[in-house]
């Protein structure tokens, strides 16, 4: 089968970049033939809150996408659309995570459709985190043109059937990669959490530092921060002085290139993720590829992949006194060790697989 998948790709940075590169992996693994065209940059400088969009890593995750399409500019369209024909692909798996991009994926969906190429939007979220008011108008015309639909957890299956027909979607679990995964196991009976990835508002940041100082009442730990700050970090500085926790939190303020992420989770005691909204975490899949256990809240598709008591704790979204219970116990009763066990003893299925089966099965003609 031919496939051209079109989104965010090496050089660009973030999680569903790794994820263009890890799919091109999986798919030419099962003899596919695959095409990445990617973007020349994402957003606008007045809506990008970070330093650069440019991974800089050492470790390049390099998906060989060509890159061609800028959002606001429809001559780009036009240029992926002749090289993507010029491929011939039988289906187009288009990356969604945001309504910005409406325009471009809505407008190209509907040039393939016309040209006989089957359309897949594999849903990384389905409303964005920070909604706007015109969010359902433009998911309406992404979505118009789709033929088939991949969702990562079933809460967001339950979403996007508010929009699409409920029988065009599938469900597959983000895969973990390789690449991530630490060199040497962990015992997980120290006392270090984990906050990674960039900080936003909807990720619940503020929640954890509330429960800082209850948890530290009760046992001694240490809450690490690694990560770029999309949202104000005077904001949250100013909170851990106020909270009198400064000797219990180090920040790392910065993109974590991608060959020092092993180092942070295999360091790491528990993963927290104590998100106000969510629709499925690429970092719980980091997490549970390298034994760590998580405690989440019980946002979107978090308690889907965090079983309590088994992988992790689950705490009700925005209750920091909940969370601090929850820290308490996970460290008074070194649940560490037992649940990295269980982790250990009852891997994942093979998620990269099961993404490339619902690709292989959303791109047959049905």
């Amino acid at each position: 089968m031919r496939l051209s998948i079109i989104g965010p790709a090496y050089p660009l940075r973030g999680g569903i970049a790794h994820h263009a590169y890890r799919l091109r992996q999986g798919l030419i693994a099962r003899g596919h033939a695959v095409q990445v065209i990617s973007f020349r940059k994402l957003y606008p400088s007045l809506l990008f809150p970070g330093t650069t969009e440019i991974d800089t890593s050492n470790l390049k995750l390099d998906a060989g996408a060509k890159a061609l399409l800028t959002p606001l500019n429809p001559l780009t369209w036009l240029k992926a659309i002749k090289e993507v024909k010029s491929f011939a692909p039988d289906a187009v798996v288009f990356q969604w995570w945001q309504p910005f991009f409406a325009p471009v994926v809505g407008s190209l969906a509907r040039a393939f459709g016309k040209a006989g190429i089957r359309r897949i939007i594999e849903c990384h979220n389905i409303f964005p985190h920070e909604s706007t008011p015109a969010d359902r108008l433009l998911l309406k015309f992404a979505f118009k043109s789709a033929d088939r639909f991949i969702t990562h957890s079933n809460r967001d299956r339950e979403l996007l059937a508010t929009l699409a027909d409920e029988r065009k979607i599938s469900v597959a679990c983000l895969p973990a990669l390789d690449e991530f995964r630490t060199r040497r196991e962990s015992a997980r009976c120290g006392r270090r959490l984990l906050f990674f990835g960039k900080v936003r508002k909807y990720k619940g940041l503020d929640v954890l530092l509330e429960a800082m100082p209850k948890a530290l009442s009760e046992i001694s730990c240490e809450l690490v921060i690694a990560g770029e700050f999309y949202d104000s970090l005077d904001k949250y500085s100013r909170a851990i002085r106020e909270l009198g926790i400064e000797r219990n939190v180090r920040i790392v303020n910065r993109y974590i290139a991608n060959e020092e992420v092993p180092d942070f989770f295999e360091q790491a005691d528990v993963l927290v993720l104590p998100y106000v909204s969510a629709s499925q975490s690429g970092v719980a899949r980091i997490a549970f590829s390298n034994a760590l256990p998580v405690i989440a809240s019980y946002a979107g598709g978090l308690s889907e992949t965090v079983i309590e008591n088994v992988n992790g704790l689950i705490f009700p979204a925005r209750d920091s006194n909940a969370l601090a219970d929850r820290i308490i116990r996970y460290f008074a009763d070194n649940l560490g060790p037992r649940f990295a066990e269980n982790l250990r003893a009852r891997p994942s299925t093979d998620s990269s697989c099961a993404i490339v089966e619902a690709i292989e099965y959303a791109a047959r003609k049905q």
